[in-house]
């Protein structure tokens, strides 16, 4: 009986500190929305952009948590860093006013490599 509190106990903080971060992640959307609506922009661009920040950051904590389960830097970690880090680079090349029309070859490229390091044991 006082085992199956404890168990209920650290699901229920676990619950209260994913509903913490949703409700920061939701409160940060809103802001983005919002400037966006206002006219804001950053570097010419609308700061909606930023959102794409979301994914590529669950994708570098996938990595790392990968990282640390394995005990290094191994085939799998980088296939699974390859998706955070490309979109993090087409995005800065945005920003900074880079032509991304020849970036993606390369893109492909570097995405087959992470397939082929993915699948291979």
């Amino acid at each position: 009986m006082k085992q199956e509190k404890v168990v209920r106990s650290a699901q229920v903080r676990a619950e209260e500190k994913a509903g913490v971060w949703t409700g920061t992640l939701m409160v940060l959307v809103g802001v983005l929305f919002l400037l966006s609506t206002s006219g804001f922009s950053i570097a010419g661009y609308s700061p909606t952009m930023l959102i794409a920040l979301v994914p590529i950051y669950w994708i570098g904590v996938a990595a790392y948590r990968r990282y640390r389960e394995e005990g290094g830097f191994t085939r799998h970690v980088l296939s699974i860093a390859i998706f955070a880090v490309l979109p993090l680079a087409v995005m800065a090349a945005m920003v900074l006013g880079y032509s991304i029309s020849g970036l993606w070859p390369l893109g492909a490229i570097v995405v087959g490599i992470s397939f082929v390091l993915h699948g291979s044991k």
